[in-house]
């Protein structure tokens, strides 16, 4: 029996070659003009959108069946196109555009194209460009005896994008610097950190010199204790001040500190009516940090 088949196959092998080319052939040239229905997911493109404008929220795939002649929807399948939506004259904010206006780029036809939405939306603002300051987050600590000084990033950073974006920016942060165990001043090159894809920098690398210094040590006393409450609220504590502050620095941050520049605070904006014993918050300027502080917690009345 298989003697019987691989002769047959092997006998004349030319024509049964021709035979198969020939009724594939046949078989395409009746599929490409039978209609048929295809439903793709295709990618959907904004074109003529006005330099002073930004798209910041769309659709970015729609799904479409494709009616019509089985070649048509071959050349989709094959190279599947893009659906354009033309945003010439658009108005910054959010805008309905029908789905029916989509341009939908097939090289040959005709086809029938439908959409699975009737709409789609999109919010457009206008596009703006500022300086930003460049903030270095700090992770580790120098040697011990040793602080930093100072933080100077030496590049400027403009940042292009959306105006709702931009309005409430003023600084954009690098990647985290280690100082651990450092002990002398040095330079480092930093990448920024954009927080959203929306928006493009000047330039994403910065060069930062990071200063550092001895250590000294400051006490300063008798420094008035804030409490944070709602209006509703009525806070009392026994005491106002607190005693003693020890901190330290370089001699650059240290020596020109006074009270002014020191915050002692508690917040009492969610504690309910009850007697309480909290430490409080110290708030220094940057690169200065508590060594000791008199006392440590704070009586305090809330009814």
């Amino acid at each position: 029996m298989v003697y019987q088949i691989v002769r047959f196959i092997t006998r004349d092998p030319m024509r049964k070659i021709f035979a198969a080319i020939f009724a594939f052939g046949l078989w395409i040239y009746v599929a490409i003009g039978n209609n048929y229905t295809y439903i793709k997911t295709i990618k959907v493109i904004y074109v003529n959108l006005p330099d002073s404008l930004i798209v910041v929220d769309s659709v970015s795939n729609i799904d479409v069946t494709f009616s019509g002649r089985g070649g048509a929807l071959f050349t989709i399948w094959a190279a599947p196109p893009k659906a354009q939506c033309d945003l010439r004259g658009i108005d910054p904010g959010q805008t309905t555009i029908a789905s029916r206006d989509l341009r939908v780029p097939i090289a040959y036809g005709p086809l029938r194209i439908d959409y699975d939405r009737p709409n789609i939306v999109i919010t457009v603002d206008r596009k703006v460009e500022q300086e930003v300051a460049v903030e270095v987050p700090i992770k580790g600590l120098p040697k011990e005896g040793y602080a930093i000084n100072d933080v100077r990033v030496i590049d400027t950073v403009r940042l292009s994008g959306p105006h709702t974006i931009l309005e409430q920016m003023s600084e954009v942060f690098t990647e985290s610097l280690s100082v651990r165990n450092r002990n002398t001043s040095f330079e480092k090159d930093l990448k920024v950190v954009l927080p959203s894809p929306l928006l493009t920098a000047s330039r994403l690398d910065v060069k930062a010199i990071i200063q550092i210094d001895r250590t000294v040590r400051k006490t300063i006393t008798n420094i008035p204790l804030t409490i944070v409450y709602l209006p509703d609220q009525r806070v009392r504590s026994e005491r106002t001040t607190l005693d003693t502050l020890v901190i330290e620095g370089t001699p650059d941050r240290v020596e020109g500190l006074t009270i002014n520049n020191i915050g002692v605070r508690i917040k009492a904006t969610k504690l309910t009516s009850g007697n309480y014993y909290l430490p409080a918050e110290i708030v220094l300027p940057k690169y200065i940090r508590p060594v000791k502080s008199v006392p440590q917690k704070f009586p305090l009345v809330v009814y």
